[in-house]
């Protein structure tokens, strides 16, 4: 959805400008915050570094799902009587998901029921976040296939020219 997409790369330059020094191979961040890149809360953007054998990431996938809730004054967030941000549910700024290939299950469920107006399935939550980190996982797994078999440099010179486009088409408009 072009909501979704159009933000979502503010939500990775968030985690990477934070984290990039401290990130491992395995680890997925997450966040719904919509002073850094997140839409509304219930959109949930999970962002994976992909490494290739270097110190550094190499790329990054991301995942941005639309959980049924997250909490809030009323079910689904967005209510029009809201007055703050915390009114809307539970705020997710910047926080590991995932360390080192362990997925953190009781943190994110005690962030998940902790605020004012705690998320009314948690678990629920879980479950979706588990999907959006194995769809990131296939999408590392396919990137570095792609580098396996084309070579990095063809690899980043594809992306480069991709990006490129954009920035033309878009100009052009």
């Amino acid at each position: 959805m072009p909501v979704h997409l159009g933000s979502m790369g503010d939500s990775i330059r968030t985690i990477i400008d934070a984290r990039a020094a401290t990130m491992h191979e395995g680890d997925v961040f997450m966040l719904n915050a919509p002073y850094n890149g997140g839409t509304h809360l219930p959109d949930i953007t999970v962002i994976m570094p992909v490494f290739d054998g270097d110190a550094a990431p190499l790329f990054y996938v991301a995942a941005r799902g639309h959980h049924a809730d997250i909490g809030g004054i009323t079910p689904g967030s967005m209510p029009s009587d809201s007055r703050s941000i915390e009114d809307e549910g539970v705020l997710i700024d910047n926080v590991q998901l995932v360390d080192r290939g362990r997925f953190l299950e009781a943190q994110t469920l005690r962030l998940l029921q902790s605020g004012r107006y705690p998320a009314r399935n948690p678990h629920a939550n879980i479950a979706d976040l588990k999907a959006q980190v194995a769809a990131c996982a296939s999408g590392a797994a396919a990137l570095r296939a792609m580098v396996a078999d084309l070579g990095r440099d063809v690899v980043t010179a594809y992306m480069r020219h991709v990006l490129d486009h954009a920035d033309e088409a878009v100009r052009r408009v």
